[in-house]
């Protein structure tokens, strides 16, 4: 991310749909622009939902009146999980330099629905090396955008845990006779990595059609720690192409979009192997048209990937009879109709979506032809629904309501492996072919929101929600005692449950929002109670098959099941601007969170310690500078059924600046962890390599000191 000019983070007001009111970051806070919205009179300039958008948008030299946004770092990063940083309540949960799994106030991975262009990212690997946000990279993204608080239930069909929508950049319509070309270029270096980036995207536009091609090359070597100890195998190799392909007459509009994805040799420490490949064709078709007075949208989507993961390729494996390599594929299509129209009482909204995805894992050995365990067979995870929202507006407030009525279908078919002989083995695997592998769950989710205007300058919002979620199909069908958990990095042997149940989520969210001329603040505060938690529990004793297969399998002798308990998260996040001058202003974040079990005396897994950040920010007319403050508590509330580790607090100081040369060039340098301070991220996961500088088992470090530079070019 970086500043509001660009290729930048804008800070501003901007409506995304008719239900949310659009918080433009520029990396972390409320713009003073957005004070004009509560400034009016008019009651329409307020909306129900509250959402935070990361924009990444062109720059205009001329068309730009002043710098209001606050840069935050590179746009060269390998996906787009560092930018949720910058977002009050979000965190990032990172087993690998290409793995970040979104965290929102301590809920994470499947949970977090994510979504690009409208359209859920299904990865394949079972261990979420492909996660959601590294399916895109920053030149192609117009926006991220989080919704703050009780996510609606038109975002996506699980929102149990909130919702992040990437908007991808589109082919641009100038409706001009002649043929019109534009384009970005950037190139990117960061020094403690040696990490190169190489982007370029180009536009070409005649009449009612546009063309938008992508091409993205990024690599890099180990990252080292501010002790100087290398964090290995960190390194990664990805790229990325595509294009997007438009007709748009005013009256109706249909759009293509291809991308492809190719990361290869990329180090996941945290995990207990690495990436060898991760190949995946990602085709999108979209439109919208108008009948009757109404809007219709629709988009069909199809998600082809392959990936390959290994023990032996990137880190130390001395004994080869314990190489082991994974191929897992998935496919996935979705599906989405949708329909708009305004009425006397409200802006109505109903739609249809769904998605269908099937997974399979296979693990062997290179070097022993006769091993095998085929993980995961011809599963399927089918999830689709009814939804429908209204807004309307009462006296001085805006609320929306939503309803979505689902349904989840899950199968999967006989597995099989060679340690079948074994009557350990042999007893977990008959006892899964003989079961009723299909089940299915229906559900409904709630979701009503509303902003109430006090004064001229304050306002308040709420947000209650009854969300739920059906079991992952690794909590599922997880046969036998494997880290299969979707990213869950804690080092424990888990086995699935076919009979678990939906979670249930109660929400409650409550924000006050100041805005004037100088000062932005917005604070709120959280409570949700969840029944049936999917959590791993000590197995039972009468399990002795699956506790020898773990014991024998991963030296695990207390391995862990997925099983429904009962939970409840409460905490507050902050976010709030100060304006000085034209040139002048200081901003900040703040996040807590607490997760804890009800059933028994135990903390939530992996949640995010009190964090925050600050920044002071000069913004001239060509130059913008940024000095940032990152400050993280120590986090001692662990849990003891995952035996997680406590951490200590750390500070980081970031500095980065930005100079416009000209209405085409801009040049970007900065400088993170500027005193090369030695740290431990809560989130980071515990190190699984042997033979590196980290000990096995110790909390990964975070990346030492390291300068970076950026040029970026726009025609």
């Amino acid at each position: 991310m970086s500043c509001c000019n660009r290729n930048s983070c804008d800070l501003y007001n901007k409506p995304v749909n008719p239900i949310t009111k659009s918080i433009t970051l520029a990396c972390s806070i409320l713009a003073s622009t957005s004070a004009v919205a509560y400034a009016d009179d008019n009651i329409e300039n307020i909306d129900a939902l509250e959402v935070i958008t990361i924009s990444h948008q062109r720059y205009d030299l001329h068309s730009l009146e002043e710098h209001s946004a606050i840069a935050k770092g590179s746009t060269s990063v390998p996906d787009l999980a560092n930018w949720l940083a910058s977002v009050p309540g979000a965190n990032i949960n990172r087993n690998g330099p290409v793995t970040g799994i979104a965290q929102y106030r301590g809920l994470f991975g499947d949970r977090v629905a994510t979504t690009i262009d409208g359209h859920p990212i299904i990865g394949a690997g079972p261990n979420a090396m492909d996660t959601p946000l590294s399916y895109s990279t920053p030149l192609i993204v117009d926006a991220l955008t989080v919704y703050r608080g009780v996510a609606p239930v038109a975002a996506a069909i699980d929102t149990l845990g909130g919702a992040v929508q990437v908007k991808m950049r589109k082919a641009d319509i100038s409706q001009q006779q002649q043929l019109e070309m534009s384009g970005d270029l950037q190139l990117g270096y960061r020094s403690n990595n040696k990490a190169e980036t190489g982007a370029g995207v180009i536009n070409l536009s005649q009449g009612n059609w546009g063309a938008m091609l992508f091409a993205n090359v990024q690599q890099a070597d180990d990252m080292e720690t501010g002790s100087g100890k290398d964090i290995s195998p960190t390194e990664f190799q990805k790229r990325q192409f595509g294009g997007d392909f438009r007709f748009d007459n005013g009256n109706k509009n249909i759009g293509l979009t291809y991308h492809y994805l190719d990361t290869q040799d990329s180090g996941t420490p945290a995990l207990p192997m690495d990436i060898e490949y991760i190949f995946s064709h990602r085709v999108s078709l979209d439109g919208g048209f108008s009948l009757a007075n109404w809007q219709i949208n629709w988009q069909l989507g199809y998600l082809d990937a392959d990936h390959k993961m290994t023990n032996f390729l990137l880190r130390q494996n001395n004994n080869p009879m314990r190489h082991r390599r994974n191929h897992a594929e998935s496919e996935t299509i979705d599906v989405k109709l949708s329909a708009e129209q305004a009425f006397s009482f409200g802006e109505l909204t109903l739609g249809i979506d769904g998605y269908f995805a099937e997974h399979d894992s296979f693990i062997s050995n290179p070097n022993n032809a006769m091993f095998f365990v085929n993980n995961f067979n011809q599963v399927e995870d089918n999830r689709y629904g009814l939804f429908a929202e209204l807004v309307t507006t009462l006296t001085n407030s805006k609320i929306s309501y939503g309803l979505r009525l689902k349904r989840a279908e899950a199968d999967a078919g006989n597995v099989s492996t060679s340690m079948a002989a074994m009557p350990m083995p042999a007893m977990l695997l008959n006892r899964f072919n003989g079961a009723d592998r299909s089940v299915s769950e229906t559900d409904i989710d709630l979701a009503i929101n509303s902003e109430t205007r006090l004064t001229d300058n304050l306002s308040l919002s709420a947000g209650v929600g009854v969300k739920t979620r059906a079991p992952s199909y690794q909590e599922r069908y997880l046969w036998l005692p494997m880290e299969a958990t979707a990213g869950l990095a804690d080092g424990r042997t888990y086995i699935g449950n076919i009979n678990l149940d939906s979670e249930q989520a109660y929400q409650l969210d409550l924000g006050v929002n100041y805005l004037d001329q100088n000062l932005s603040i917005s604070p709120h505060i959280f409570y949700q109670s969840i029944d049936n938690y999917i959590q791993g529990t000590p197995l039972p004793m009468s399990e002795m098959a699956a506790r020898m297969v773990a014991q024998m399998m991963a030296g695990d002798s207390n391995p862990l099941q997925f099983t429904n308990v009962d939970a409840k998260l409460y905490g507050a996040d902050i976010n709030w601007q100060y304006k000085f001058n034209e040139h002048w202003q200081i901003s900040g974040i703040a996040s807590y969170v607490r997760g804890e079990r009800r059933d028994i005396d135990d903390e939530l897994y992996r949640i995010a310690p009190l964090n925050g950040q600050v920044t002071i920010s000069y913004q001239g007319t060509d130059f913008t500078t940024n000095l940032t403050l990152v400050a993280v508590a120590s986090q001692n509330k662990v849990s003891n059924t995952n035996l997680e580790q406590t951490s200590s607090g750390y500070g980081l100081i970031n500095l980065d600046a930005q100079y416009f040369v000209n209405t085409s060039l801009t040049l970007k340098a900065g400088i993170d962890n500027v005193f090369d301070k030695d740290y431990r991220s809560h989130l980071s996961g515990y190190n699984r390599v042997q033979g590196s500088d980290i000990p096995v088992g110790q909390r990964l470090p975070g990346e030492g000191v390291s300068a970076w530079l950026e040029a970026s070019y726009s025609f």
